[in-house]
């Protein structure tokens, strides 16, 4: 029988303290060899068998994702390696463990120095920092200027625009040595540039004198609702609202929340805080899902904390239009135009507003130019976190012409349930 060859293990091991023992047994012994093959065939049948045995899952709650099926068997299928393939990533999907398995192996990762995991950093404080996209040039470019014609075109509105920097330019002294993070500052100094015709907020100074705090949710890519009423604090004087409320009843709904950047990384050595502002006023709203025509008297959904995604919480997740009514007298009508960091920054909103429409351009397939004279509007504002809008494909659709917008690909796409999209789905 062929000897094993253990070297690479004996050499492993011999690192750890008052193994040389150990390592030169597993280095000379005729008997480990064989002994090691079988010990591990019997192990590889076991678990093999209770894979095979286990009641399966279809959905991976930790990861956010439906779990490959069993590969249906055909010849073609078996001669083009699909169907050994298939087995492969249904094994995978659900040996038994897995769970547990890919946890351990992410801390051998870390022990050996690994500082990045599945697209995510992993950062200092248990913070984890999605890996920003490269932008995209041409979408930016022509979404630039659409925003911009769009902002002439209406010059008897406010139009403002507020690009938010995500967690890895907010909270640069977390990342992890080294780490390769673009300088958001110059993309926000270059988007507010290109747009003559609006007011650029940028909150970044806000949100930097407060990274000590939990304005970032550290298993997931969003701001905290606190770090929404910063940035809101911080825009408001901008937008006209001079006196803004600043006393909420602050309700924590979740203390168990592990979001997109957990999934992704499978890192979940720490859990997140979900908090709602509920402004102390006088003013009341109505929300209205314009695609389904379901109508609410809160933009909380409640059954949204039983899921994983609780950031959903927030109008169940993202839809093509949503329109809030209020009873608010101030005589101002806002078009939002939006990403799902809108999501928790609209409860500090609505007190100041008559009306908001709100529209999610990569759902919203109509033009957006009717909705200014059949709403009357008065303010437009455009609230993206930085990594989305400079890789946003949808924005100027949405602001051109009928004649110049293409035909949708596919129908309105909807969020789960049929319309809410979570903001996993929505942003990754």
């Amino acid at each position: 029988m062929k000897k094993t060859d253990l070297s690479g293990v004996a050499a492993f091991i011999s690192r750890i303290p008052r193994s040389e023992r150990i390592a030169g047994w597993l280095k000379n012994s005729r008997r480990a060899g064989p002994w090691l093959t079988s010990l591990t065939a019997c192990f590889a049948l076991v678990f093999t068998l209770v894979t095979l045995l286990l009641p399966k899952k279809t959905f991976s709650e930790k990861e956010n994702r439906k779990l490959a099926d069993p590969p249906v068997f055909s010849l073609s299928a078996l001669w083009n390696g699909d169907y050994t393939d298939g087995i492969g990533a249904w094994f995978a999907d659900h040996f038994v463990g897995r769970d547990r398995w890919i946890a351990s192996d992410l801390q051998y990762k870390r022990l050996l120095g690994f500082r990045e995991n599945g697209g995510v950093w992993l950062g200092k404080k248990k913070t984890q920092f999605l890996i920003p996209s490269a932008p995209n040039e041409t979408a930016l470019e022509k979404n630039l200027s659409a925003m911009d014609a769009f902002a002439a075109d209406h010059s008897e509105v406010n139009t403002y625009v507020a690009v938010i920097p995500n967690a890895c330019e907010v909270l640069k002294n977390r990342l992890p040595a080294n780490a390769p993070a673009p300088d958001q500052a110059a993309y926000l100094q270059r988007i507010a540039g290109a747009l003559p015709n609006a007011r650029f907020l940028n909150v970044t100074e806000a949100l930097t004198q407060h990274r000590e705090d939990d304005i970032f949710y550290k298993t997931d890519h969003h701001w905290t609702s606190y770090g929404a009423y910063l940035a809101f604090l911080s825009m408001a004087g901008e937008m006209g609202i001079d006196a803004p409320i600043t006393e909420y009843d602050i309700y924590p709904v979740s203390t168990v929340f592990t979001g997109t950047l957990a999934s992704k990384s499978g890192c979940f050595n720490t859990t997140d805080t979900v908090e709602l502002y509920v402004p102390k006023t006088d003013v009341v709203y109505a929300v209205t899902y314009v695609s389904t025509l379901q109508k609410s008297a809160s933009i909380y959904d409640e059954s949204a904390l039983e899921t994983k995604d609780k950031y959903t919480v927030f109008f169940g997740g993202n839809h093509p239009r949503v329109d809030i009514s209020t009873t608010s007298e101030s005589g101002r009508r806002l078009l939002l135009f939006k990403d799902s960091y809108a999501n928790c920054f609209v409860q500090f909103l609505f007190p100041y507003f008559e009306e908001i429409v709100m529209v999610d351009p990569r759902y919203y397939y109509d033009n957006a130019d009717p909705l200014m004279t059949q709403h009357s509007i008065t303010d437009v504002l455009y609230l993206y976190n930085c990594d989305t809008f400079m890789t946003d494909t949808s924005i100027a659709d949405v602001l051109a012409p009928p004649a110049e917008r293409p035909s949708p690909t596919s129908p309105v796409q909807t969020e789960q349930p049929a319309e809410q999209t979570t903001s996993e789905q929505a942003e990754e």
